[in-house]
């Protein structure tokens, strides 16, 4: 039973319901200094995971293909239409907060990204379906629940259907890793949590409005990082 997911998925439910009712009492100066904090935070976990590296050129490798395949379907674009279908039914907690349609829209899908694909996150699924420890799940959970509340203290109450997707990429994971466990190496393992590292790095950039990019075209590299880890580590070494 994923325990850990189910844990994380609930308390980012939680704290987007949180945030939506109680933002009004946080002043909007505190919002948007942690807002660009939780940015900075991301950014500091992708260079700690950036670290774990195995094979550089695999995950280059993995990044540019998967630029590559997520321009090619414009993953950005898709997100953008499902974030402002989110945003729709709720549109005039962002007129009371003097957030634009396209602020919101770009804030709403580096957080999704960052609560969703977040290296700790499928690492945490991936290592409670491989060893049923749930603990890297449960912690992330603290950090989701004041995210998740920041965040939706000025997007409103749509952060909470974030754990829609977050559970579903999360159970899919956790299934799947169950049926590669037999086949990962902890160079594998490495080289992903790398990519992901380069991955969080970038929605941090996003988040804490230092630099915009389409951050969603990078998110196929996690699915391309491992098998060309292991090509790479057949053919070269």
């Amino acid at each position: 039973m994923p325990y850990g997911i189910i844990i994380n998925c609930a308390i980012v439910a939680l704290g987007g319901i949180l945030g939506s009712i109680l933002g009004k009492y946080i002043p909007q100066r505190i919002c948007d200094f942690l807002s660009k904090l939780f940015g900075i935070t991301s950014i500091t976990i992708g260079i700690t995971l950036m670290g774990k590296i195995n094979s550089l050129s695999a995950v280059m490798l993995a990044l540019i293909l998967g630029a590559i395949v997520g321009e090619g379907f414009r993953f950005e674009d898709k997100l953008k239409s499902l974030s402002v279908k989110l945003k729709s039914v709720e549109e005039h907690y962002v007129n009371k907060n003097g957030i634009n349609r396209n602020q919101s829209t770009e804030k709403f899908i580096s957080i999704l990204i960052l609560i969703c694909t977040g290296s700790t996150g499928l690492m945490g699924a991936m290592t409670e379906a491989m060893t049923n420890d749930a603990s890297i799940l449960v912690a992330k959970s603290v950090l989701d629940l004041f995210a998740s509340a920041i965040f939706a203290s000025t997007l409103g109450i749509s952060i909470c259907l974030i754990a829609i997707p977050q559970f579903l990429i999360y159970i899919s994971l956790f299934l799947l890793s169950r049926f590669i466990t037999p086949y990962v190496t902890p160079y594998m393992v490495a080289d992903f949590m790398a990519c992901g590292g380069v991955i969080a790095f970038v929605t941090g950039l996003r988040i804490a409005e230092i630099k915009s990019m389409n951050l969603s075209s990078l998110l196929p590299a996690l699915l391309f990082v491992m098998p060309i880890s292991w090509l790479w580590m057949l053919v070269f070494s």
